[in-house]
């Protein structure tokens, strides 16, 4: 297994970074907008197809092919997520209705505050939020995890192979490589936080900064990932593809 150091290294030991970083740092820096981040998607998916011994990080050529890899990872995410955003906006509503119903039976009587609020309902509204809320990491884990296995068969029907995401997803290991992942990101996001906020007085430098901090960390995150996680054919009992297997999609 590669060294901790040297996948934080990895990128910078490939031939032509700098460009690879450039344009992810543009993409990053326009990411309100859709279509950058359809892009990074399929970008990501790519590099679940590679690892540090590469001797090149996959580009961003061919963007019909990265757009279209880019759509069914984006997919993929959102359908893992529907259960917590589901619960986060009954939940949500669930206050606001809560809210709305005692300010207005507060206009209509005045005098009960404590008896027009239906403590009962917002309770419920807001352990509903909450729970959407704390399935939130869970649902982003499982979505990695079926990210991963779409980009190791190049099928989108292997992320939604119940089964055998079970058996990935329900693995210390595999566990343990999200959550380091996971570190990396979480690193990298402070620490662009963090220049980005050192460099405001320059103008256009900030945002500039920080969504390069953010890329680069997204490249050591998923190096970690695909480092970390066991093997398919360790996870599945030996069917299915290595962790580093290739595909049709352009590099």
């Amino acid at each position: 297994m590669t060294d901790f150091d040297s996948l934080l290294r990895w990128p910078l030991d490939t031939d032509g970074w700098q460009r690879t970083l450039l344009v992810g740092t543009l993409l990053v820096a326009t990411l309100p907008l859709a279509i950058p981040g359809v892009f990074l998607a399929g970008y990501a998916v790519r590099l679940l197809r590679t690892g540090p011994d590469d001797p090149a990080l996959p580009t961003f050529a061919g963007l019909r092919s990265l757009a279209g890899t880019g759509l069914r990872a984006a997919g993929i995410v959102v359908a893992y997520h529907l259960p917590a955003a589901a619960l986060l906006a009954v939940g949500t509503a669930g206050v606001a209705s809560a809210f709305h119903q005692w300010r207005t039976l507060l206009l209509l009587r005045p005098g009960s505050i404590v008896g027009a609020f239906d403590l009962a309902s917002l309770t419920g509204a807001v352990g509903v939020a909450l729970l959407g809320t704390a399935l939130l990491p869970v649902c982003g884990y499982v979505a990695t995890v079926a990210v991963t296995a779409y980009a190791d068969a190049d099928d989108v029907t292997a992320a939604f192979a119940i089964g055998r995401l079970r058996d990935r997803v329900c693995t210390v290991a595999t566990l343990r490589a999200w959550l380091l992942a996971s570190l990396v990101v979480v690193a990298s996001g402070v620490c662009a936080a963090l220049l980005g906020g050192v460099s405001a007085t320059v103008p256009g430098v900030g945002p500039l900064l920080t969504a390069a901090v953010r890329f680069y960390g997204g490249l050591v995150a998923v190096g970690v990932w695909n480092e970390t996680r066991p093997a398919d054919d360790v996870t599945v009992g030996g069917a299915g593809t290595d962790a580093s297997s290739t595909s049709a999609d352009p590099v």
